[in-house]
């Protein structure tokens, strides 16, 4: 009886994941239904060829955003992670992001301690160091883009950065003051050890970590930029194509701040057509909804290559 526990309880994690794999799947096929797809639309060669820029650039930034999480994993506790192995991790929990919630994604990433025998604490102020600085320095890009246009769009959104900056300095507070009560000492160590991540030794790691989403956005900015010249056409200038790229990137700040609207469902639109006017209205839907495909495919592309990757470093290996 106890051998036939014991098998279980192994094959319990396996069963876990299978399942919500299977929600996963669900979610993507519901979202993608959701999109109101008119297959005349990606009849054009221009579309197609946005599409295909877009998994591209999108898959490959994927795979290599582990990067940031890995490095600040690195500072903080003091092990050596591999990139095989964070990839994977990071791919796969990345995929959780269709399931209700839209934080399973960063819950997910925390099967890296399990694999690693690391601290889930080092992991998880991993990830919120790496969510701050995406935001951070998204922002900084969608900003240099807009130029004055993005005092025209802090009037229309700044509501929400205030109630979410102030929401999240209460709850901040108040989940500190509790671990400072229960666990002082506990807490003590940790900030003690955390601040050998700014040790000679560990500032590389630390900055990659800091400034690799000067990359990251700057990559994202060439394909959003690409897609919108291939989707809206030859006659839109260059300066407008600039403010646009700039207004998608603030858009997936302001969708990702704001509760209930995961992706930035309706967001995006509405930031952009605020931005361009109803010159480009019916081509900036387009473009959205060419992002959000695409956005689907690389999410699926990078999983793939994720659970290629984990395969092949589980393989034994034969003389």
């Amino acid at each position: 009886m106890n051998d036939l526990k014991k098998r279980l309880f192994k094959k319990l994690p396996k069963l876990i994941g299978s399942v919500i794999m299977v929600l996963v799947a669900v979610y993507i096929v519901k979202k993608v239904m959701d999109m109101d797809i008119r297959l005349a639309d990606f009849r054009s060669g221009r579309i197609i060829t946005a599409l295909v820029t877009a998994v591209i650039i999108q898959t490959a930034v994927i795979v290599i955003s582990c990067i940031p999480w890995m490095m600040f994993i690195r500072s903080l506790s003091g092990i050596r992670v591999t990139y095989p192995p964070a990839m994977a991790v990071y791919t796969q929990s990345n995929i959780y992001k269709y399931l209700p919630g839209n934080v399973f994604q960063y819950v997910g990433r925390n099967k890296l301690a399990f694999d690693l025998h690391i601290s889930h604490v080092d992991v998880a102020c991993s990830t919120v160091m790496e969510v701050l600085f995406c935001v951070f320095w998204t922002g900084i890009f969608s900003v240099a883009f807009l130029g004055g246009q993005i005092a025209s769009l802090l009037v229309k959104y700044g509501r929400n950065f205030i109630i979410i900056g102030v929401v999240g300095i209460i709850i901040a507070a108040a989940l500190l003051g509790l671990l400072w009560w229960k666990f002082r000492d506990r807490l003590k160590e940790y900030l003690s050890r955390y601040s050998k991540a700014f040790a000679p030794e560990r500032r590389r790691g630390l900055a990659v970590g800091i400034f690799y989403y000067v990359l990251h956005n700057a990559l994202l900015a060439v394909s959003y930029f690409t897609c919108l010249h291939l989707v809206l056409g030859d006659s839109c200038p260059l300066s407008e194509l600039i403010s646009f790229t700039g207004a998608y990137m603030f858009a997936w700040i302001v969708g990702f701040i704001t509760p209930g609207a995961p992706g930035g469902i309706g967001i995006r639109e509405g930031v952009m057509i605020f931005v361009s006017g109803d010159s480009y209205s019916d081509r900036i839907v387009l473009f959205v909804l060419v992002m959000r495909l695409a956005s689907i495919i690389a999410d699926i592309a990078a999983y793939s290559i994720g659970r290629a990757v984990a395969l092949k470093t589980k393989r034994p290996r034969h003389s």
